[in-house]
């Protein structure tokens, strides 16, 4: 998934109100952080394949370590203790290392059965990337949800945390449709650059971060 790993982090800020806006989006996306360096130095395998599945097409060939079970929970856990580590925040710690365990389960439901249990296999996946239709209105519904989530527990500290926070919105949504419906990427270096470009993705989140404070919990 795309879209969903964002949305699963906006929608957990009402569980984990300490935990920054930064943080929240890059747990999900831990995993694939550490999956292009992999990729990039050769011990895991990728490629693009057109047509492969109607939503995407990447052949994700090799990836034991950045997106089996057995390392997603590994990874979770690291991640986790990071946290703590640096915040003293315990609810934080669990509610993004959770996040860092669901881009695991996300991505079982969108992928072809791709994704390894353990280092080894089996590999498992739902397939939803089969369907554009349903790629579309899954990931847009879960997106939706994130959206009002995060809007409702925050509020806006002036016009800048209104435009910023709704503009973010509205790319995330562009970027998401352009890579479900557009033409494949021309090979696997692009898809690569593209995911250390979605680190400022991050850097504008703390700018909404700044903008906006969080909703005493009801």
């Amino acid at each position: 998934m795309l879209l969903g790993h964002f949305a699963v982090g906006l929608l957990a800020k009402p569980l984990a109100p300490r935990v920054p806006l930064p943080v929240l989006l890059l747990a999900p996306q831990v995993l694939d952080v550490i999956w292009p360096a992999l990729v990039a130095v050769g011990v895991e395998r990728a490629r693009v394949v057109p047509g492969l599945l109607p939503a995407s097409p990447l052949d994700l060939e090799y990836m034991p370590y950045s997106h089996s079970l057995l390392a997603a929970v590994l990874w979770s856990l690291l991640f986790a203790a990071g946290y703590r580590a640096l915040t003293r925040d315990s609810r934080g710690a669990v509610v993004t290392g959770l996040l860092v365990l669901s881009h695991w389960v996300l991505d079982v439901v969108a992928h072809r059965p791709d994704m390894p249990v353990g280092l080894d296999g089996p590999r498992i996946g739902l397939g939803l990337w089969r369907s554009i239709p349903g790629t579309l209105l899954v990931e847009g519904l879960l997106f939706a949800a994130g959206v009002f989530a995060y809007a409702r527990a925050t509020r806006p500290r002036d016009r800048a945390g209104v435009v910023h926070w709704w503009l973010f919105v509205a790319l995330l949504a562009l970027m998401f449709v352009a890579s479900v419906v557009g033409p494949p990427p021309p090979g696997i270096e692009y898809v690569l650059g593209a995911a250390a470009l979605s680190g400022l993705l991050l850097v504008w989140g703390a700018v909404i971060e700044r903008h906006r404070e969080t909703v005493a919990a009801r």
